[in-house]
């Protein structure tokens, strides 16, 4: 795996972690930057959800780092992809169309970046 793509990886699996902790233990805050902002604790069953889903996959994500498992790590990344779209689609169909979305869009930028250069570090030669 290229520094690069380590680098890239592991800066963008300790924010989903930080994220997923986040929600997990502030769904009120958490909320307002998903996108739906909810106003007390009993409302926020689903954040703390997305914020385990979040930290789960930061932590799989940093041990597949740690172990230098570059294909598994690509593989995880690209699949996460999907879940800034599937966030987007939960947003849409509550509040509509709205700025809201820019940072699900972000996410999904980030991801579709890091899931490029860790595919192409599978393909050339480790620059370490």
């Amino acid at each position: 795996m290229s520094s690069r793509a380590a680098w890239l990886a592991a800066v963008a699996s300790v924010a989903i972690l930080l994220l997923g902790v986040r929600a997990f233990l502030d769904p009120v805050a958490a909320s307002v930057g998903f996108g739906l902002p909810m106003h007390t604790d009993t409302e926020t069953t689903f954040v703390r959800i997305y914020g385990a889903r979040n930290a789960f996959l930061g932590a799989v994500a940093l041990t597949f780092i740690l172990f230098r498992m570059v294909q598994p790590l690509a593989l995880l990344f690209t699949l996460a992809t999907v879940l800034p779209l599937l966030d987007a689609v939960v947003i849409v169909s509550r509040i509509g169309v709205g700025r809201e979305l820019l940072r699900h869009a972000a996410i999904l930028f980030v991801l579709a970046i890091v899931s490029l250069s860790l595919w192409r570090s599978t393909r050339s030669p480790s620059s370490d």
